[in-house]
């Protein structure tokens, strides 16, 4: 699936003449070793410790980003182990500057380059935007149709700040992800894939890597073994999606800094979902209308090559 790869010496013109590279090369594999262990380290030492402390659901969420910024109490406890948790996070963008350095086919300052790559057109960023409408008022309109309203559903003007609030903090949290995934594994994979392929690589392994915050969230939910595994299906479908969306962009752009807005974006807008009703199927909705935009815009780039193929007018 992912091909044969280039050795590690492989150099820049290889990279970018064509040559398909390896997920499971070494420059690639010393990446994911970073982002997993590093993770998983802080995330499971999380989780133990909560089993030992029995303080329940410490993942760093936007439950406890809620109670943290408007009123709530919640124990030092809960919060020390958030925090650790939260560190966890940081594991892509350690791996993915550690592998950029450490990868010859990439030039010096490159990453960096593209990490502030802020200017790709006011084009491109209110595409995102449209995508992110399209995804997220139909999931908001079914929900209001079929869900309960929350009990405690914040007032407008508080959740207009808290959506302020969690926007910038996952710009600096989760969003650094991008760093690793998009900047480094996406970056490489692309030459002689493509986006659609490349987010077909990358996605799984993104996936994966989420998995013991996912575990931990819907234990917490008081799922059973068999809804969570159909929920982890669920879940890594919808990160695919967002893979090889994320790719289409880096394709065109080759900018980290609006990787980064787009996942920072996509975390924080359909909170307005949750923290608006109880038992919300906007996962799933989300997920649904997210793959019916990757397929699209699949069509209409294959639509584009075939008519540059043919030099007719799409």
């Amino acid at each position: 699936m992912y091909g044969a790869g280039v050795p590690e010496s492989a150099g820049v013109d290889e990279q970018r003449s064509g040559q398909r590279a390896g997920l499971w090369d070494r420059p690639r594999l010393r990446f994911l070793v970073i982002a997993y262990g590093f993770s998983w380290v802080f995330w499971l030492g999380a989780w133990i410790a909560a089993a030992a402390t029995g303080t329940g659901d410490l993942l760093f969420n936007e439950i406890l980003v809620f109670d943290v910024l408007f009123g709530g109490n919640p124990s030092g406890m809960l919060v020390t182990l958030s925090v650790l948790s939260l560190i966890g996070v940081y594991g892509p963008l350690i791996g993915g500057v550690v592998a950029s350095r450490a990868d010859p086919a990439i030039p010096p300052g490159d990453l960096r380059t593209r990490l502030l790559r802020v200017g790709v057109g006011g084009g491109v960023y209110g595409m995102v935007g449209l995508i992110l409408l399209i995804v997220t008022i139909p999931t908001l309109a079914v929900t209001a149709a079929i869900a309960e309203p929350a009990d405690d559903a914040p007032g407008v003007g508080t959740l207009l700040l808290f959506l302020l609030v969690f926007f910038v903090v996952q710009l600096v949290t989760s969003g650094t992800e991008e760093v690793g995934w998009r900047g480094y594994l996406t970056h490489t994979l692309l030459p002689g894939r493509g986006y659609w392929d490349t987010g077909w690589a990358v996605g799984p392994v993104w996936a994966v890597w989420h998995f013991p915050v996912v575990i931990q969230i819907f234990l917490a939910q008081g799922l059973e073994p068999a809804a969570i595994v159909g929920s982890l299906a669920g879940f890594s479908i919808g990160i695919v999606a967002m893979a090889i969306l994320q790719a289409w962009f880096y394709q065109r752009t080759e900018s980290v800094f609006l990787a980064i807005v787009i996942h920072a974006a996509f975390n924080t807008i359909p909170l307005t979902i949750v923290l608006l009703f109880e038992g919300s199927p906007a996962a799933v909705l989300a997920n649904l209308l997210l793959w019916a935009v990757v397929i699209f815009l699949k069509s209409r780039t294959d639509r584009e090559a075939r008519a540059a193929d043919t030099g007719a007018t799409v």
